[in-house]
């Protein structure tokens, strides 16, 4: 029986580093997972499902860092055909990414210092930005150089490959260019993002359309800034999201953004408001926190099982070839509260509430549908490396979806970090 290379990774990320390492730093976390919820197109989905994570820091004596981290588990239960392998294999798991039982790479990147501050960063690293609506928790192959240019700023250059379907054809590829700066001043932290999606015309020689090579964002310019502080005793956060000018999908302005308000009415008790907006159909990521446990609130290496695909707020831009005869007039807008009570250091519990319109569905154009919904939470540390916590999420959708008037999903979830 022959050695697996996903087990020579696990054995090389556990290894005792050498005799050059000054530091090295272990952890991970376990979690347990069970949950019931609607399908928009009826019925419900239940199950439960597991992930392990191992990380591990690595300084070496020049200042050269390693990073990487594995997933040992990430899959839903299948019971006594949880050893077989070849029966596990699935097109659709419950939860987007967790699909497979044997040793994967998380992410994996080295970090080398240059002097007065400065660090360039390669390999498969771990993205955020904007608060979950720009980039959730994604896994991103880049190189990025960044580094102090002023007091309390830190400015940015990089480039992630995004797509490579095959190594001797670069017409397929693409590639995000983006540079962009974050600081902290006078209490406020900031940060502004300018990308561009870089990507080969997708035709053939004779001039006709290939989709197999298709970039959906290529040519497109991206801009996303930031800022999080506090008026008085309201923590602000607000943030802006711009994707168009591009020759495939998003060929027209395409806009989103929110603003976010808090303020502890008691010292156990805080109050929070939002207000979020997507026009011509912007391309938001799944992470961001609307205050509803069905409606995003699921970052792409974090997918929550309570997520209903036919609430996203994410959108399309307007096609320049093969949606070109089809009118994208697609908006959403979502206002949302939520109180969180926390009458001890471990107990959590939170109650939400909003609404969110739907504008521009590809079934009728000219008609705008309203959602109402309700969120409960409740949160408990049982020891300081273990929590527990419950969701339950309900969504009044009589008017968005032809089969459903509404829709719930449950969620009950253990997690050890170590």
């Amino acid at each position: 029986m022959g050695i697996r290379p996903s087990h020579l990774a696990l054995a090389g990320l556990l290894a005792v580093p050498g005799a050059q390492a000054v530091e090295y730093k272990f952890n991970g976390d376990i979690d347990v997972r069970g949950f019931d919820r609607s399908m928009a197109a009826g019925g419900n989905q239940n199950g439960f499902e597991q992930r392990l994570r191992l990380r591990t820091d690595i300084r070496i004596q020049d200042g050269v860092s390693v990073h990487a981290g594995v997933n040992l588990i990430n899959d839903t239960w299948r019971g006594d055909a949880s050893g077989d392998l070849n029966g596990l294999q699935q097109s659709k798991p419950f939860t987007d990414g967790r699909d497979h039982r044997t040793v994967t790479l998380d992410y994996g990147y080295v970090s080398v210092p240059l002097g007065e501050g400065w660090q360039l960063r390669a390999g498969r690293q771990i993205a955020n930005w904007n608060f979950g609506i720009t980039v959730a928790d994604d896994r991103r192959d880049r190189i990025i150089l960044l580094g102090p240019v002023a007091g309390g700023v830190t400015f940015l250059v990089g480039a992630d490959q995004r797509r490579k379907v095959s190594l001797d054809d670069n017409k397929d590829d693409g590639y995000l260019l983006y540079t962009g700066l974050t600081g902290r001043n006078s209490g406020w932290a900031w940060g502004a993002l300018l990308g561009y999606y870089l990507g080969d015309d997708e035709k053939d020689a004779t001039g006709d359309y290939e989709s197999d090579r298709f970039y959906n964002v290529r040519g497109g310019t991206l801009i996303s800034p930031w800022v999080q502080g506090k008026v008085g005793e309201v923590e602000l956060t607000a943030g802006a999201h711009y994707l168009g000018g591009g020759d495939a999908l998003f060929t027209n302005d395409t806009y989103a953004g929110f603003v976010r308000g808090g303020f502890d009415v008691t010292p156990a008790f805080k109050l929070e408001g939002q207000y979020f907006f997507n026009l011509n159909g912007s391309l938001i990521e799944p992470g961001f926190d609307s205050f509803s446990s069905l409606i995003h609130s699921s970052p792409r290496h974090d997918a929550t099982a309570t997520r209903i695909d036919a609430l996203s707020m994410t959108g399309l831009g307007k096609g320049a070839r093969e949606f070109a005869n089809v009118r994208q007039d697609f908006d959403r807008h979502l206002i949302a509260v939520r109180g969180t009570f926390s009458p001890r250091d471990s107990w959590q519990l939170k109650l939400a509430a909003g609404w969110v319109q739907y504008d521009g569905l590809a079934r009728d154009l000219n008609q705008s549908e309203d959602v109402v919904f309700a969120d409960i939470q409740l949160h408990y540390n049982v020891t300081q490396s273990t929590r527990l916590w419950a969701t339950y999420g309900f969504a009044d959708t009589a008017d968005l979806l032809p089969e459903r008037d509404s829709v719930n999903a449950v969620s009950l979830n253990l997690q050890t970090r170590f």
